[in-house]
């Protein structure tokens, strides 16, 4: 595997200082300057970011702005691009609007705390936003058009399309009892008993011995093995795939077969397992036993002469051809508390190992069972690049090719004073206003290769949606730039 180390670009200085704006008058009868402040501007006069399309559709502040509600805030609005919409929430209060990023139409409004996001049903689709709950539990989920998808209490936990229901006084220090896994109407999949250290296996749900494609060795002392179960951690490709405690990594099957697929799983069947001291991982001779901690679900390219793809990653393109077949993978961090963590990127359905990667840094497991968050910002689709903060180290932050598990580039935060914000339609969009010789507020990086795209614009890029509709700033305006015909 091919591993290429960049360094991040240090930022061009000649920065001017602006003149004040405040000149002293001359003569004491001469009057003060004019506090007001000009006029929000309704037209784009600035320099154009990468990545965005020709013209602006419209402008959201001042007369003739689509400004609704939440944007008339005195304390102001942050905005963050939520699937194919902008979600707008207030500075100062717990009131958040989904506008809908084409048209500027009000999708949703609420005054609950949002939680964040997290990954929706589809691996690397649209998240889904969290409102409402405890943590990671309970609340309501809404879709990027506004949609509720579910609705639940303080024991439930959404998991990609799918309901975790967790025993009654669930803590991640007492994680064990009788689990629930539900689809979002309430129907149930299928339950089991998630026991302590030392407790007897469970039988599978189908009554026989269960088997992992990855766990080759015996169990762990403890009776730490697949048929302990675990803690439901994340759901892709119709797996769910539950953690232990204990350094094992399991995945069961989430649906019910197909009709008249003989010998197909049925919901919760044994699909797979791994351990972290698997050879195929970190080796048998790693102690202790590194830590699984889920990142995510990505639909990356099927094995070559495999069949391995499902039916829809093979969809039509425009011209007629079939784009390249693909499998959904969970990429999965293997951690140790005080050494290079390992990243595997692996089928969701049948375990194998696509490919993995050392990091640079120590990322020691959270150990709390927590769902993954969705990466959002920090994955750009277009390049399949992924943005990987560093716990620990030199290195703060890696770009990976989830595609193959290259390493594209490092940024080292001693170099330059640049925080990437978000990755979008092949560009990283950093903010330059931590380095000293900055000229403007952000720098653009090409996600592929960290070399600079620009620097020193008069405007910022906010958020870009999924389909590549942008917020652009420029003296105090926020104006929406289209998607160009080639990406901006």
């Amino acid at each position: 595997m091919r591993t290429t180390r960049r360094s991040a670009p240090v930022l061009v200085a000649g920065a001017v200082l602006a003149a004040s704006a405040g000149a002293c008058t001359t003569g004491g009868d001469e009057p003060a300057p004019d506090p007001s402040p000009a006029p929000l501007p309704t037209s784009f006069e600035g320099e154009r970011p990468p990545g965005v399309g020709p013209e602006p559709v419209r402008y959201l502040h001042g007369p003739g702005g689509q400004a609704p509600g939440i944007l008339g805030e005195p304390g102001g609005v942050r905005i963050t691009a939520f699937g194919g919409s902008f979600l707008v929430s207030s500075n100062t209060e717990d009131r958040h609007m989904v506008q809908r990023a084409s048209d500027g139409a009000v999708l949703w409004e609420g005054e609950a705390r949002v939680d964040g996001f997290a990954p929706g049903p589809e691996p690397g689709g649209p998240p889904v936003l969290r409102t409402g709950g405890t943590g990671d539990a309970g609340g309501t989920v809404l879709d990027d058009g506004g949609e509720v998808l579910w609705e639940g209490g303080e024991r439930e936990v959404y998991l990609s399309g799918l309901v975790v229901r967790r025993p009654e006084g669930w803590t991640p220090d007492d994680p064990y009892g009788g689990f629930e896994v539900e689809d979002p109407d309430g129907e149930r999949l299928w339950e089991y008993e998630f026991t302590e250290p030392g407790g007897a296996p469970e039988e599978a749900p189908g009554g026989g011995a269960e088997e992992g494609n990855g766990d080759t060795g015996p169990p762990p002392e403890g009776g730490a093995g697949p048929g302990r179960h675990g803690v439901p951690v994340a759901a892709a490709g119709g797996a769910v795939l539950l953690d232990d405690g204990a350094g094992l990594l399991q995945a069961r099957a989430a649906a019910d077969a197909p009709e008249g697929e003989d010998g197909a799983p049925e919901p919760g069947d044994l699909l797979w397992s791994f351990a972290g001291d698997d050879p195929e991982l970190l080796g048998a001779d790693t102690v202790p036993r590194p830590r699984p901690q889920v990142l995510g679900a990505y639909a990356i390219p099927a094995e070559e002469g495999g069949d391995e793809a499902s039916p829809e990653g093979a969809e039509a393109s425009g011209d007629g051809a079939e784009d390249a077949p693909e499998r959904d993978a969970v990429l999965v961090r293997w951690s140790l508390p005080e050494e290079p963590s390992l990243l595997a990127m692996h089928d969701a359905r049948t375990g194998e190992i696509a490919w993995t990667l050392p990091e640079p840094g120590a990322n020691p497991a959270p150990g709390d069972f927590a769902p993954p968050d969705a990466a959002g910002d920090r994955f750009d689709a277009e390049t399949g690049t992924l943005l990987l903060p560093q716990a620990s180290g030199e290195v703060p932050l890696i770009a990976v090719d989830v595609a193959d598990g290259e390493e594209l580039w490092e940024f080292r935060e001693d170099e330059a004073g640049l925080s990437p914000a978000f990755a979008a339609g092949g560009y990283v969009y950093g903010d330059a206003r931590g380095a000293d010789d900055a000229d403007s507020a952000q720098v653009v990086l090409e996600a592929a290769t960290m070399d600079v795209a620009a620097e020193g614009l008069d405007s910022y890029v906010e958020a870009v949606t999924d389909d590549g509709y942008a917020m652009v700033v420029r003296d105090r305006q926020r104006f929406v730039f289209a998607p160009g015909p080639d990406g901006g």
